[in-house]
């Protein structure tokens, strides 16, 4: 049985969402929790009521949030499939293992030194293929970056398979800061609707995460995301950077998308989900 969410102060004063994009409150969440939602907005169905999210149905605009997996949990890529009983070695230190519509490889997630983003778009707004919004998400993100003076490196193509960790490698849409991946990102469509997921590593977590995810996969852990360079933007912060930059990066999607126009929902609350 689920409990009703506790709200609670969020970590940045409400503001207005730029035109044509629908901005969720910040989410703090279980990861299977996190993965439920993000499979409903995918499939744009449900009112989000039992994750303090109500009215979500109906609903057909440019969808963004950000959130923060409590407690930390791992997530496997759509088609990855863990070797021999990592899954187990994963759960029997405290981490939750979830899998995400999206593709990609493991990714561990935790407040303090991860936050993930969604961004949702409804069937119709973007041109047919995968190349659009990979391209409009990570020009956003790396001109936030930019905004707060953090400088991304150039794109930077690796071997998909080199290692079942996700940060240990990166694709041309990933960002890298100080030659090390911070940004990753991947995506997922379904029925014409476009979800792409991100997950920014602002630091190396913690050593006992670290020796888990190490043991499970046999490989050593690799990167400090953001940590690497000379500067870690807040994560509210850099968020409300990103969502600026994709309102005006995203090549008229948002408002040409059915229903478009300036929606917010209220963000002077957190949803919290323990």
């Amino acid at each position: 049985m689920r409990s009703a969410p506790a709200p609670v102060t969020a970590d940045s004063p409400a503001r207005t969402a730029p035109a044509g994009l629908v901005e969720l409150p910040l989410l703090r969440a279980s990861g299977s929790e996190q993965m439920c939602l993000d499979e409903r907005l995918l499939a744009g169905e449900g009112d989000g009521a039992d994750v303090g999210l109500e009215g979500l149905a109906g609903l057909d605009r440019l969808v963004v949030r950000r959130y923060l997996w409590s407690p930390p949990a791992v997530s496997l890529g759509r088609f990855q499939d863990p070797a021999g009983n990592a899954r187990r070695v994963l759960e029997a230190a405290g981490l939750d293992v979830v899998r995400r519509p999206s593709g990609g490889r493991l990714v561990l997630h935790g407040e303090g030194f991860e936050w993930s983003f969604a961004v949702v778009w409804p069937a119709g707004a973007l041109p047919y293929g995968t190349r659009a919004p990979y391209r409009i998400v990570r020009a956003a993100m790396a001109d936030a970056l930019s905004d707060l003076g953090v400088a991304p490196d150039g794109a930077r193509d690796e071997p998909y398979t080199r290692s079942p960790l996700c940060f240990a490698s990166a694709l041309r849409h990933d960002l890298l800061v100080a030659g090390a991946k911070a940004v990753a990102v991947a995506q997922c469509q379904r029925a014409g609707r476009c979800l792409v997921h991100g997950s920014v590593l602002e630091r190396c977590p913690p050593a006992a995460l670290v020796a888990a995810v190490e043991a499970a996969v046999g490989q050593p852990w690799q990167g400090d995301g953001l940590a690497g360079g000379a500067i870690v933007p807040d994560g509210a912060t850099l968020w409300a950077a990103f969502v600026e930059r994709l309102a005006r990066g995203c090549d008229g999607t948002c408002a040409s998308a059915p229903g478009g126009g300036a929606h917010t929902i209220d963000t002077t609350t957190e949803a919290t989900r323990r």
